[in-house]
């Protein structure tokens, strides 16, 4: 094993994840009419039969009451090029959605144009985690592209290639 293995603190922690890279999402929800999102890396498949997958959300954020709320959310696995919008849902700006395009479709949560996939899920379960939720999602719609996904890895974003 490289550099030996060092005690978990946070920052350990926090610096070992940093070298995983992982697919940006913007997780997006809607209640009261009220629309709102989240960029995340924290997501991932739980089954195919029937198609399930999770998220990560902080409690903290402004997004997980919408969430806890409505029981549905979208993630939309963001492509290359579509860095500003993860930056944008990440910043915490106030019109997250503005200049952005996206479509409330059947489902009222926001999908994201031109992302590589979008998941629409109800939210099935809930499980408190120190200072995050796992939510559970079924997933009722899917979409994907051919496009090549937004990745990020040690602190930046970065291309497949």
């Amino acid at each position: 094993m490289s550099d030996a293995l060092r005690p978990v603190d946070a920052q350990a922690y926090r610096l070992a994840m940093r070298r995983t890279a992982a697919s940006v999402a913007v997780i997006t929800t809607a209640h009261d009419g009220r629309i709102h999102g989240m960029t995340a890396t924290a997501m991932t498949s739980v089954s195919v039969d029937p198609p399930t997958l999770l998220v990560v959300v902080n409690r903290t954020t402004r997004t997980h009451p919408f969430i806890q709320k409505s029981g549905r959310f979208a993630v939309n696995v963001l492509a290359q090029g579509q860095e500003e919008i993860a930056r944008r849902f990440a910043a915490g700006v106030e019109n997250q959605f503005e200049g952005v395009a996206y479509d409330l479709r059947s489902a009222e949560v926001p999908i994201i144009a031109g992302t590589v996939a979008t998941f629409v899920c109800i939210a099935t379960e809930a499980i408190d985690v120190a200072t995050h939720t796992i939510f559970i999602g079924e997933v009722e719609e899917a979409y994907h592209t051919d496009l090549p996904p937004l990745l990020y890895h040690d602190g930046r974003f970065v291309d497949l290639a």
